[in-house]
């Protein structure tokens, strides 16, 4: 039992992990684009004003709706690739912190040191992670999680978790491409899906002067939101998933800093394991970041976890 509940603990931390930063979105809405001009954070959904020798014609700015303007973001930070990230993730009893850098240019990169002291799984994990902190490394292709303590003698030295593509879809319930694209804006695109979103007000976040949006969607919003390039079968399973974890809706909310930046997203929503809450700030956009794979003789494939469990048992 011991070693069965240090797999499937191990198993869930990491997709935490990746459920902060990758958005499981394949759409690349704003990739290629150039980025937009600044626009002042008191009036961000009013069109620039006229251009100072234009002829006045009277006419008042058109105002535009929150939908538009958080697409014109997404194209914003979309083209900046990169940024630091702070984030904390609750789920119950359950906190993780993580810090770290990841760039979205070309699939998700980067990586994330997440802290779990203060929470009951430093003490569960301490035999998989070495330690109450757990390093992810985030490749084009492929996640990998430190190991460390008794996993490292059980695999023969080698120290990190290796979740494919492959691994990685089957966790989320839905296909390898979609874990291709990533990068802040997720929350807003699923905003924008969901067709429900509305502008709060003005409000300063992490030093910078921002603009507040929120929507709540149901399960159904969240999963067509998910499911954009899915087949019907791939979304009937993030469905399935959705209704397993006992999620019928889903809070998000995004601030918007005057460059037309996402400055910090939370997610919110009811699951049988607790109340789940994510919360990411992003500053330095643009911050270099340079990630490599561990040398494969360093690898553990995630079959290989029994290990654990013949063991604790053996």
């Amino acid at each position: 039992m011991a070693g069965t509940r240090k797999t499937a603990v191990a198993v869930v931390l990491a997709a935490l992990a990746l459920t902060a930063t990758a958005c499981n979105d394949n759409g690349d809405s704003g990739k290629n684009a150039a980025p937009a001009a600044p626009t002042g954070a008191a009036a961000p959904t009013s069109a620039p004003p006229a251009a100072a020798d234009a002829p006045s014609t009277g006419a008042k700015p058109v105002k535009l709706t929150p939908a538009v303007f958080l697409e014109q973001v997404t194209q914003k930070t979309a083209a900046a690739k990169s940024a630091k990230v702070d984030e904390v993730i609750a789920m119950g009893q359950v906190t993780m912190k993580g810090k770290g850098a990841i760039s979205w240019a070309d699939g998700l990169q980067g990586e994330i040191v997440m802290d779990l002291s203060g929470s009951p799984l430093a003490t569960v994990l301490a035999p998989v992670t070495g330690g109450s902190t757990v390093p992810y490394r985030y490749t084009k292709d492929a996640m990998f999680m430190r190991l460390g303590g008794d996993a490292v003698d059980t695999f023969g030295g080698r120290h990190w978790l290796h979740y494919s593509t492959s691994d990685m879809a089957k966790a989320s319930g839905g296909s390898s491409d979609q874990l291709k694209s990533a990068d802040p804006v997720q929350g807003v695109r699923t905003l924008i899906a969901g067709g429900k979103v509305t502008e709060v007000g003005q409000e300063t976040v992490n030093g910078k002067a921002t603009t507040h949006y929120s929507g709540e969607l149901s399960g159904d919003d969240m999963a067509g939101a998910t499911g954009t390039g899915l087949t019907q079968d791939q979304l009937d399973q993030v469905k399935a998933n959705l209704s397993a974890a006992g999620i019928t809706s889903e809070t998000i909310d995004v601030w918007v800093d005057d460059d037309k930046l996402v400055v910090k997203r939370i997610e919110q929503a009811d699951t049988k394991a607790g109340a789940l809450k994510a919360t990411v700030s992003y500053s330095d956009y643009g911050t270099p970041v340079t990630t490599t794979a561990p040398d494969p003789s360093d690898t553990v494939e995630l079959s290989e976890l029994a290990k654990l469990d013949q063991g604790a048992n053996g």
